[in-house]
């Protein structure tokens, strides 16, 4: 089998200018722990009609294998987006027409390995076709395959909570590190992308362009932060660690 391996990172901390620190991360059990976002009209983009650009940035250290939540916007009867892997172990950007329940998604086509932090980047350029989802794995794009099923016009802006290391629709979970999660409500150039990795070292977000949400994870309280996971974006969409203790803040870090 295949096996897409990306970036043999050391843990530890950095200081770029201005004084930024990353020192924090989150460990999730991959059985009922997740950040909840809650719903916020800044988590979406589309209005049933139009869909509008966004990406996602984040740093993940799998320790489990299939059926993987990494970040998204959908329950059982609201779908925006979801971003996971299913028993494949193939990772996959998917957005929803709740209304006709057709979707469009890109997947990467080799299966993940774990144990090591690989920043992982979603583009969607707004044109409502499967082919402005673009993945990321470490500033590159790999070889990822565009899908589609039903009748696809654009999202809508439903009820569903936003969710880190859960897909609530899918009762799927992650096992394993998630840090320096952030959206924008642009789609990130490919530069942009390769800035973001940054050979590895993460970076601080918070002047950048787009920029909506931005969850440190941990950052830089520590575990006195439990359970509120603050938003360093202006718009303070703070998250709650669901199910999780003090504890589940960590020092591992890419």
């Amino acid at each position: 089998m295949k096996i897409l391996k990306l970036g043999q990172m050391l843990g530890g901390s950095n200081s770029p200018s201005g004084g930024y620190k990353n020192v924090y991360s989150l460990d999730f059990d991959g059985v009922d722990d997740y950040v909840n976002l809650g719903d916020s009209n800044d988590f979406s983009f589309g209005d049933g009609s139009t869909d509008s650009a966004f990406s996602v940035s984040m740093w993940v250290k799998l320790s489990g294998a299939a059926s993987q939540g990494f970040f998204a916007k959908a329950s059982s009867s609201a779908k925006e987006y979801h971003i996971l892997t299913g028993s494949n172990r193939k990772l996959r950007c998917r957005l929803y027409d709740d209304s006709t329940g057709g979707h469009i998604q890109s997947q990467i086509d080799a299966v993940l390995s774990t144990g090591s932090w690989v920043n992982f980047v979603f583009t969607y350029d707004g044109s409502e076709d499967k082919d402005g989802i673009t993945i990321y794995a470490d500033g590159s794009a790999p070889s990822q395959t565009k899908g589609s099923s039903g009748s696809y016009t654009a999202m809508e802006n439903t009820s569903a909570d936003l969710r880190m290391a859960s897909s609530e629709m899918n009762s799927f979970y992650l096992e394993g590190d998630v840090d320096e999660v952030a959206l924008f409500d642009i789609e990130l150039s490919s530069s942009q992308v390769t800035d973001i990795y940054n050979s590895g070292t993460p970076t601080d977000l918070t002047s950048h362009t787009g920029l909506i949400g931005y969850w440190r994870n941990g950052d830089t309280a520590g575990a006195s932060v439990y359970p509120t996971i603050e938003d360093y974006s202006s718009n303070s969409n703070d998250g709650t660690m669901t199910n999780m203790a003090s504890g589940d803040i960590t020092t591992d870090v890419p």
